[in-house]
């Protein structure tokens, strides 16, 4: 009797450890990537905004249900399901908000700089915020958000440039 309550005490304090970590850790975290792409701007905004087709070019997504022009949300493989708002498109400049049924949300912003050979200079940013200190604590575990930056940039590349080649001297 006695062992089961030093078990039970020493999970309580293990788990008043996780929690009070957890509330240590920032809540949100940000990854940022660049890349210079052989496409233009107009070129790869066409290719981020054509959400109905992310699940032919993103390994990682599902479905995408588009609600409007500016809601949508998409089902990743796992089944969590992300709601997404387009909140700014102008010439160079995508923001969006985003919320999943995960327990956190955040921003994605695209900046799209011309390059002088016609190409881009895309700047992609995204911010997570999980209000949850367990929440915090698994998604340093399980998620970065520089990697998953980085998966994206290259399947957008990779579409946008099966779908404008260019011709290579």
């Amino acid at each position: 009797m006695k062992a089961a309550l030093w078990i039970l005490g020493g999970l309580a304090g293990l788990a008043a450890l996780v929690i009070v970590v957890g509330f240590v850790l920032p809540a949100t975290r940000t990854g940022k990537i660049d890349q210079v792409v052989d496409a233009t701007p107009a070129q790869l905004t066409a290719v981020i905004l054509d959400k109905a087709s992310q699940p032919k070019w993103r390994a990682d997504i599902a479905k995408v249900e588009v609600k409007s022009p500016m809601r949508w949300t998409e089902t990743t493989q796992k089944g969590e399901v992300i709601a997404f708002e387009l909140m700014r498109q102008e010439a160079g400049l995508l923001q969006m908000r985003f919320e999943s049924t995960y327990g956190y949300h955040g921003q994605w912003e695209g900046r799209l700089v011309p390059t002088p050979s016609g190409g881009t200079h895309i700047f992609v940013t995204e911010q997570a915020t999980t209000p949850a200190p367990i929440g915090r604590i698994l998604a340093r575990l399980f998620f970065n958000p520089e990697a998953f930056a980085k998966a994206y940039l290259d399947a957008l590349v990779a579409e946008t440039q099966r779908r404008h080649p260019r011709d290579k001297p």
